[in-house]
Order: C-alpha cells, then sequence, then structure tokens
C-alpha cells in the first residue's frame, strides 16, 4: 500500500479566490433552492450529506485518480453551508 499523499495548509493565501468560490456557491445554492428555512438539525444533516460527498471525492482522487475539481467543488460546498450556520446562528434572536 502506498504512502498518502500530504498536503500542507495554505494558510488562506488566496483569500479573495476562496470568498468568490463561496459567493458563488451561495448564489448558485439559492438558484437552485431559494432561501431555506430549516431547524438546526436539518442544517447540520444537508452539511453531513455534503461532507460525505467530499469524503467520496477524497477517496476517488486519492484511490481512482478522480479530478482534484470535484474535491474543490465538494470542499467549497460544505464551507458554504457551515458559513451559512454560523451566520444563522450569530444573527438568531
Amino acid at each position: 500500500m502506498r504512502e498518502p499523499k500530504q498536503y500542507t495548509d495554505q494558510c488562506l493565501k488566496d483569500g479573495e479566490w476562496i470568498l468568490g468560490k463561496l459567493f458563488t456557491e451561495h448564489a448558485n445554492q439559492i438558484i437552485k433552492w431559494g432561501v431555506q428555512t430549516h431547524s438546526a438539525f436539518e442544517w447540520l444533516a444537508y452539511t453531513t450529506e455534503e461532507l460525505g460527498e467530499l469524503a467520496e471525492a477524497i477517496s476517488e482522487h486519492e484511490y481512482r485518480n478522480g479530478p482534484k475539481e470535484k474535491v474543490v467543488s465538494e470542499a467549497i460546498q460544505v464551507a458554504t453551508l457551515a458559513l451559512k450556520i454560523a451566520e444563522m446562528f450569530d444573527k438568531a434572536t
């Protein structure tokens, strides 16, 4: 069995790129689903489902030469949902 590839934290150096991806993903979610209202546990379930898709994309990339773009896409989806949850809880009255 081969050693897994190691990845180094990039310290969010390209924040503009990441924020652009996040806002694009947010817009895509709004276009697809509209503005959503769910319980905290439902939001967690959706985020967990997306995390599972990220796990699948990483497995495909590491063991079957799947595209790294899929890993990036799934990671952005997870991050977008996680940030939406943070915002909702912060702004909740």
